[in-house]
């Protein structure tokens, strides 16, 4: 009735498994990575940080992208490079830049190469000029905007032409 005879416990047996024949090991040449070639001309870019903290006053003008948290009044000029206007900045300043985003306050001229784009929460007082603005949901903007491409002025280029300018359609 009472089986006394306590059950046996099997564990199964593990056995490795390895592979008989040994992974090649690879060459010291396949190890080396190629690093891309440089120009020695040619910098790498960095980035400026103008900080809630500080109050600049005159030009700012360079070849790095900027991000201003802080407050500027005066010019800002990188044609080249990335204006970024931060929400806790105050600039009273003509900026032109490359593309300026938005999102802090400003009081002046904006002439981009490529964009302007106010960000939700931006405030902008003045002339936009740019081949795109961009204005989100919840930006503010008092002025007027022209959209034309900065890089080439077609009344320039046709000014002594003879030949009539494509109308737009």
């Amino acid at each position: 009735m009472f089986n006394t005879k306590k059950p046996e416990t099997t564990t199964p047996s593990i056995t490795p498994t390895t592979s008989a024949t040994p992974k090649p090991t690879p060459n010291a040449r396949e190890n080396i990575r190629q690093q891309p070639v440089v120009d020695s001309q040619q910098k790498p870019k960095g980035k400026t940080v103008i900080s809630k903290d500080c109050f600049i006053k005159g030009e700012i003008s360079g070849t790095e992208d900027i991000d201003i948290l802080g407050q500027v009044e005066g010019v800002i000029s990188l044609k080249n490079n990335i204006v970024s206007i931060k929400k806790s900045s105050k600039i009273k300043a003509d900026i032109d830049a490359n593309i300026v985003n938005i999102t802090g306050n400003v009081v002046g001229n904006i002439n981009a190469n490529e964009k302007i784009i106010i960000h939700d929460e931006g405030n902008v007082t003045g002339d936009m000029n740019a081949p795109k603005i961009i204005l989100e949901d919840g930006s503010h903007f008092k002025g007027n905007v022209s959209m034309t491409d900065n890089k080439v002025n077609a009344a320039s280029i046709n000014k002594d032409s003879k030949t009539p300018m494509n109308k737009p359609i």
